[in-house]
């Protein structure tokens, strides 16, 4: 194997061996996610406005289900909403200081490739494996690890197996 295709090899073998909780399939699936029970101290929150401006999400999703999803990616990422959708010149009491279905923050159109990255990872790559990862799929966490930018792959350098034991006589 040519010395710089091999960072390439080790990182794709690293992203099919992770075992990351998946992001994508919620995304693609049109079923509601089930609703988790109440804590006594969470209070209702008010109805979320249907999402508009979905690009990669079904259109069909109600404004909880995106948020969920939304949440995942957060916590994949180590940031917050204003990451990647834009202020909202004038807040709103429906959506607040943010425009979510706003395209200014270019943030949000890489977010966008990056889904579709990991959706073709997942269907069309992972699928080719003789043995794939069983539940296993490539998210935003695969990668970033609750860092906004990936850190660099650095490999551990090789160690020498452990040394045989004496032969018996």
């Amino acid at each position: 194997m040519p010395q710089r295709l091999r960072p390439f090899f080790l990182a794709c073998a690293a992203l099919f061996t992770m075992a990351i909780a998946p992001a994508i399939p919620a995304q693609t699936s049109a079923e509601p996610p089930a609703a988790a029970p109440a804590s006594p101290q969470s209070r209702p929150h008010r109805p979320r406005p249907k999402p508009t401006n979905l690009q990669v999400l079904p259109k069909d999703f109600t404004g909880d289900q995106v948020v969920e999803i939304m949440h995942k990616f957060e916590d994949q990422l180590g940031v917050e909403c204003d990451y990647c959708h834009a202020k909202n010149p004038t807040p709103s009491p429906t959506t607040g200081h943010l425009d979510f279905a706003s395209d200014a923050n270019p943030m949000k159109d890489r977010a966008r490739v990056m889904m579709h990255m990991s959706e073709e990872i997942n269907q069309h790559f992972l699928t080719q494996l003789k043995t794939p990862p069983a539940d296993q799929q490539v998210s935003c966490g695969t990668c970033h690890r609750g860092n906004a930018k990936p850190l660099p792959f650095v490999p551990t350098p090789d160690t020498p197996p452990p040394a045989a034991a004496p032969a018996k006589k």
